[in-house]
């Protein structure tokens, strides 16, 4: 990880993580935290890091559209606690899965291409689960 990459993270992780997180609370009515594992974010270039916030605007409209009313709001708060990213060069390995209470989303933004979960995709896993 160059100076480039230390600086963008740092950034995200001060301001940009921080209001994501105020904006998940607002849709879901609770604190849902989110842990990114920064390394798999900053070991190739700055192109991952820049491709965050189209992941937290999929993240943010999948829980507005499961938070619709209170029945959403309360199914999805017993079920996730917390949002876990790690990002990968392998697009096999892009993924989604609900584990004590974390949902875990591997996502590949590295290189030209860019693979994520949609909203829509977010939310049909984890309304088939609540």
């Amino acid at each position: 990880m160059g100076l480039a990459e230390k600086r963008l993270a740092a950034s995200i992780k001060t301001e940009k993580l921080p209001a994501f997180e105020a904006k998940l609370k607002e849709r879901a009515g609770y604190d849902i935290k989110v842990d990114i594992d920064w390394d798999t974010f900053t070991s190739y270039d700055e192109y991952p890091l820049s491709r965050l916030d189209i992941v937290f605007d999929d993240v943010e409209s999948f829980v507005k559209k499961i938070c619709v009313d209170e029945m959403g709001k309360e199914a999805l708060k017993d079920k996730i606690a917390a949002i876990h990213l790690t990002n990968s060069e392998n697009n096999d390995d892009v993924k989604m899965e609900l584990k004590d209470e974390t949902l875990f989303l591997t996502v590949q933004l590295v290189q030209s291409s860019f693979n994520s979960q949609t909203d829509s995709q977010l939310a049909a896993y984890v309304e088939a689960l609540l």
